[in-house]
């Protein structure tokens, strides 16, 4: 049923965005190329949501938590590397081209290229940014996946936990900032890292809502009244948005990279033993290992 479900979306996708190019193509209207791809993307959004939907369903099949018979563990489920994927890739083309139509105005430089495609790019880009988004909503949504979620109650702990995980120069300024008594011993992590939890997935939902809805908002101006200072505000949101997720790629790069196996289990799904933390010991690592790993759900 799900494979026919995403079958009948990727059919209904097909349909709906052809249908739009057909009637942005048509001559009715005297459109530019910008004003046509703007209609053919608007069009198009109900039914990349849709297949969106549809593939988390697909996505949340995959969930469960596995073991190898060499140890290792499945730290992120075959649907979650998918849409991870999907996103990076949505990403690669959506910022580089929205960054541009900013940049090349401000800096008053023009390419060799027509300004049409790079809207045309950043908006398959988006497209599958939402796409992905759809489908990651639709994955938590039907897994009941909350790995990276604080649970209630608990944020004393996972600050505190965080605290360990910064380098000591930044250490004592965090925990007098925050009131965190660095006297306590230090929390075993479980399946994610503490800053996976109190600083990676909350900015992440966060910006990816915020560049979603205001790039809908922009989108949708042309089809829909909208007042001018909410488009301003839209706009200026928009580009602080894309200007947050550069950083956060690059704090994530950061963040990943030392810790290859993390690199490795967003590729393969496995993961023999977790990375240590920043100035974490062995014996601090074993609260972590791929033993912790295997006691969660994956997301």
């Amino acid at each position: 049923m799900a494979w026919l479900l995403v079958v009948a979306g990727l059919v209904l996708v097909g349909v709906g965005v052809a249908a739009a190019v057909g009637q942005a193509g048509s001559g009715a209207q005297p459109w530019g190329n910008e004003l046509s791809d703007n209609f053919t993307f608007v069009k198009a959004l109900p039914f990349v949501v849709g297949f969106g939907v549809a593939v988390g369903l697909l996505m949340s099949r995959t969930y469960g938590a596995k073991v190898r018979a060499d140890g290792a563990v499945r730290r992120w489920s075959p649907g979650t590397v998918f849409g991870h994927w999907v996103l990076t890739l949505g990403f690669v083309l959506a910022l580089p081209t929205g960054m541009w139509q900013y940049l090349g105005g401000i800096l008053d430089v023009n390419l060799p290229i027509p300004l049409y495609l790079f809207y045309r790019v950043h908006y398959i880009g988006a497209s599958i940014v939402l796409f992905a988004v759809a489908a990651f909503v639709s994955y938590l949504y039907l897994t009941g996946d909350r790995s990276l979620v604080v649970p209630r109650g608990q944020w004393g702990r996972h600050l505190l936990g965080l605290a360990y995980e910064l380098p000591p120069s930044l250490r004592g300024r965090y925990a007098k900032l925050l009131r965190v008594d660095l006297r306590q011993p230090r929390p075993p992590a479980g399946k994610f890292t503490f800053y996976e939890k109190v600083v990676e997935f909350p900015s992440w939902s966060i910006v990816l809502a915020l560049i979603t809805i205001t790039g809908l908002i922009k989108a949708g101006r042309y089809l829909i009244p909208v007042p001018g200072f909410v488009l301003w505000l839209a706009s200026t949101l928009h580009v602080a948005a894309m200007v947050i997720i550069v950083i956060k790629l690059l704090d994530h790069l950061r963040y990943t990279f030392p810790r290859w196996s993390l690199m490795g289990a967003i590729t393969t799904t496995w993961m023999k033993e977790r990375a240590p933390a920043p100035g974490q010991s062995s014996s601090e690592r074993s609260g972590t290992s791929a033993a912790g790993v295997a006691g969660g759900g994956d997301t």
